[in-house]
Protein backbone atom coordinates (compact mmCIF):
# COMPACT_ATOMS: atom_id res chain seq x y z
CA UNK A 1 0.00 0.00 0.00
CA UNK A 2 1.45 3.41 -0.96
CA UNK A 3 2.41 5.73 1.88
CA UNK A 4 0.41 8.58 0.37
CA UNK A 5 -2.20 8.91 -2.44
CA UNK A 6 0.25 10.62 -4.78
CA UNK A 7 2.60 7.63 -4.87
CA UNK A 8 0.06 5.40 -6.57
CA UNK A 9 -0.18 7.90 -9.45
CA UNK A 10 3.57 7.83 -10.12
CA UNK A 11 4.76 5.61 -12.97
CA UNK A 12 6.79 2.59 -11.95
CA UNK A 13 10.50 2.93 -12.61
CA UNK A 14 11.61 0.72 -15.45
CA UNK A 15 14.87 -1.04 -14.74
CA UNK A 16 16.54 -2.27 -17.94
CA UNK A 17 17.06 -6.02 -18.15
CA UNK A 18 20.67 -6.26 -19.27
CA UNK A 19 20.44 -9.90 -20.37
CA UNK A 20 17.32 -9.21 -22.42
CA UNK A 21 19.03 -6.29 -24.18
CA UNK A 22 22.06 -8.44 -24.99
CA UNK A 23 19.78 -11.14 -26.39
CA UNK A 24 18.26 -8.60 -28.82
CA UNK A 25 21.65 -7.66 -30.30
CA UNK A 26 22.21 -8.67 -33.92
CA UNK A 27 25.98 -9.01 -33.55
CA UNK A 28 28.02 -11.24 -31.29
CA UNK A 29 31.48 -10.28 -29.98
CA UNK A 30 33.81 -13.04 -28.83
CA UNK A 31 37.30 -12.92 -27.39
CA UNK A 32 39.54 -15.79 -28.38
CA UNK A 33 43.25 -16.23 -27.98
CA UNK A 34 44.81 -14.89 -31.20
CA UNK A 35 46.44 -18.28 -31.88
CA UNK A 36 42.97 -19.94 -31.72
CA UNK A 37 41.57 -17.89 -34.60
CA UNK A 38 41.28 -19.39 -38.07
CA UNK A 39 43.08 -17.65 -40.93
CA UNK A 40 39.91 -16.00 -42.27
CA UNK A 41 38.87 -14.60 -38.86
CA UNK A 42 42.27 -13.10 -38.11
CA UNK A 43 41.89 -10.34 -40.72
CA UNK A 44 38.69 -9.04 -39.13
CA UNK A 45 39.74 -9.50 -35.51
CA UNK A 46 41.07 -6.91 -33.12
CA UNK A 47 43.52 -8.47 -30.64
CA UNK A 48 41.58 -11.74 -30.61
CA UNK A 49 38.12 -10.14 -30.48
CA UNK A 50 35.86 -11.06 -33.38
CA UNK A 51 32.38 -9.90 -34.40
CA UNK A 52 29.90 -12.14 -36.19
CA UNK A 53 26.27 -11.84 -37.18
CA UNK A 54 24.02 -13.50 -34.65
CA UNK A 55 21.42 -14.33 -37.33
CA UNK A 56 21.58 -17.99 -38.33
CA UNK A 57 22.23 -18.58 -42.00
CA UNK A 58 19.67 -21.40 -42.05
CA UNK A 59 16.34 -19.82 -40.98
CA UNK A 60 17.32 -16.55 -39.25
CA UNK A 61 17.01 -17.62 -35.63
CA UNK A 62 19.26 -15.91 -33.05
CA UNK A 63 22.43 -17.95 -32.61
CA UNK A 64 23.70 -17.48 -29.09
CA UNK A 65 24.38 -20.71 -27.21
CA UNK A 66 28.17 -20.65 -26.85
CA UNK A 67 30.31 -23.51 -25.57
CA UNK A 68 33.55 -21.94 -24.38
CA UNK A 69 35.70 -25.09 -24.25
CA UNK A 70 35.07 -26.05 -27.89
CA UNK A 71 34.34 -22.55 -29.28
CA UNK A 72 31.12 -23.87 -30.81
CA UNK A 73 28.06 -21.66 -31.24
CA UNK A 74 24.69 -23.39 -31.48
CA UNK A 75 21.45 -22.25 -33.06
CA UNK A 76 18.67 -23.41 -30.71
CA UNK A 77 16.06 -23.67 -33.49
CA UNK A 78 17.54 -26.39 -35.71
CA UNK A 79 20.89 -27.15 -34.03
CA UNK A 80 23.17 -25.70 -36.68
CA UNK A 81 26.57 -25.46 -35.02
CA UNK A 82 29.30 -23.01 -35.98
CA UNK A 83 32.99 -23.34 -35.10
CA UNK A 84 33.97 -19.86 -33.93
CA UNK A 85 37.68 -20.75 -33.82
CA UNK A 86 37.48 -21.80 -37.48
CA UNK A 87 35.97 -18.71 -39.13
CA UNK A 88 32.41 -19.55 -37.88
CA UNK A 89 32.16 -22.39 -40.39
CA UNK A 90 29.22 -24.78 -40.12
CA UNK A 91 30.21 -28.07 -38.49
CA UNK A 92 26.72 -29.53 -37.92
CA UNK A 93 23.13 -28.98 -38.91
CA UNK A 94 21.16 -27.59 -41.81
CA UNK A 95 22.86 -24.19 -42.21
CA UNK A 96 24.55 -24.08 -45.61
CA UNK A 97 27.08 -21.32 -44.97
CA UNK A 98 29.15 -19.79 -42.18
CA UNK A 99 28.16 -16.75 -40.11
CA UNK A 100 29.14 -13.38 -41.63
CA UNK A 101 32.05 -11.61 -39.95
CA UNK A 102 32.46 -7.87 -39.41
CA UNK A 103 35.94 -6.32 -39.38
CA UNK A 104 36.63 -4.55 -36.10
CA UNK A 105 38.74 -1.58 -35.14
CA UNK A 106 39.00 0.81 -32.19
CA UNK A 107 38.23 4.52 -32.46
CA UNK A 108 40.18 7.31 -30.76
CA UNK A 109 37.98 7.03 -27.64
CA UNK A 110 38.61 3.28 -27.30
CA UNK A 111 35.22 2.07 -28.57
CA UNK A 112 34.80 -0.81 -31.00
CA UNK A 113 33.74 0.28 -34.47
CA UNK A 114 33.08 -1.58 -37.70
CA UNK A 115 36.12 -1.15 -39.92
CA UNK A 116 34.30 -2.91 -42.76
CA UNK A 117 30.72 -4.18 -43.09
CA UNK A 118 29.92 -7.88 -42.94
CA UNK A 119 31.99 -9.86 -45.44
CA UNK A 120 28.97 -11.78 -46.80
CA UNK A 121 25.20 -11.08 -46.66
CA UNK A 122 23.53 -11.47 -43.26
CA UNK A 123 20.58 -13.78 -42.75
CA UNK A 124 19.20 -17.02 -44.10
CA UNK A 125 20.48 -18.27 -47.42
CA UNK A 126 16.97 -18.29 -48.92
CA UNK A 127 16.35 -14.52 -48.47
CA UNK A 128 16.17 -12.48 -51.65
CA UNK A 129 19.24 -10.26 -51.87
CA UNK A 130 18.70 -8.40 -55.06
Amino acid sequence: MPACPRERDLPALEVPNVLEEKAKAAALLLRLAPDELGPGATAGAYQGIVAYSKICTHMGCPVALYEQQTHHLLCPCHQSTFDMANDANVIFGPAARRLPQMQLDIDSDGYFIAKQPYDVPVGPSFWERG
